[in-house]
This record gives structure tokens, sequence and C-alpha cells, in this order.
């Protein structure tokens, strides 16, 4: 028999590292949605702050595995708070450029570029590989209720390094029964 992932070897379900690794894959999937399925092109602050959900799934992974101690999963769990919170400083300086109170890193473009041109010439094309478009930090390209995509981040990562510091404090759920 081979032993899920999601249990320990007392057999009990891992459930805090399991929620995180679900949160992690689930940012990391609404990133390539935003990006792949409606054509929101990320800036270089929003491809920095993908770093995070990725160090997280694999933070969880780890975690979550059956044969990991309970303490070194708590251990793991303790580091997934440093991620999102990172994330979150991250998400709140993005936040910061795209009002405007602070300039934006010197990769993250002027603002004033014109938007791409589509285009069926090969020639084009190339000339877009060659020269890509930076896309700038300080424009929103989505938002909701006034909130940007990195506002969002913002509030998520928050919430999900305090859950992830709430479970850390909590020893009956990384005890054995």
């Amino acid at each position: 028999m081979i032993p899920s992932l999601a249990l320990r070897r007392s057999g009990r379900p891992r459930l805090v590292p399991m929620a995180f690794l679900a949160a992690g894959l689930g940012l990391l999937g609404a990133a390539m949605v935003l990006e792949h399925g409606l054509g929101i092109a990320p800036c270089i602050l929003c491809q920095y702050q993908r770093v995070a959900p990725v160090v997280v799934v694999a933070l969880a992974m780890g975690a979550a595995w059956p044969a990991t101690p309970g303490r070194t999963a708590r251990t793991l769990v303790a580091l997934i708070v440093l991620a999102f919170a990172v994330n979150a400083a991250l998400a709140g300086y993005h936040v910061g450029v795209e009002h405007h109170w602070w300039a934006g890193t010197d990769s993250c473009g002027d603002g004033g570029a014109p938007p791409p041109v589509l285009s069926t010439s090969l020639r084009d094309l190339r000339a877009g590989l060659d020269d890509p478009e930076v896309v700038p930090c300080d424009t929103v390209a989505w938002s909701f209720m006034g909130i940007s995509l990195a506002g969002y981040n913002l509030i998520l990562s928050v919430m999900l390094a305090g859950a992830a510091l709430w479970t850390t404090r909590r020893p009956n759920l990384w005890r054995h029964p």
C-alpha cells in the first residue's frame, strides 16, 4: 500500500500543510489564468510575486510528506509564514508603485509605453521577440472595487501569513495522537 501525502505515520491527515499547498497552488493557478487566459501581462514586480507561492508549495509538500516528523513539519510551516510575509512586503511595495507613492525599479518600465500592436507579420513577431515590451509596474492592469491585483495579493499574503503563524503557535495541531 502506498501512503498518501496527506497522512502522517499515525494515519491522521496533515491538514495544515495540505491547506497551504492548496493556497500556493491556487495563487500560482490564478496568476496563470490571469496571464494566459485573460491576457493580463505581468510586470516584473508581478513576476517576482510568483516566487513566494512556489516556495510555499515546496515547503508545504515537505511538511505534508508522511515521513516528515511533526517538529520539522511545524518548522517548515513557520518558513511558510516568512515566505508569505516577504510576499506581502513585495506586494505592498508594488501597490505603492501603482499609486505613485514611490518609484519602481529600473526594470519596471516608464509607464508611457504604447500598447502592443497585433500583427500577423513574421517580421513583426521576430522584432517583438528580439525587443520584448516591458510592462510598466505603475499602471493597474485590472482592479475590482478599487483594489488592484497587487492589492489583493497583499491582502491574501497577510491573511495566509497570519494563518500560518497561528497554526505554528498551536502545538496540539502537531502532536501525534
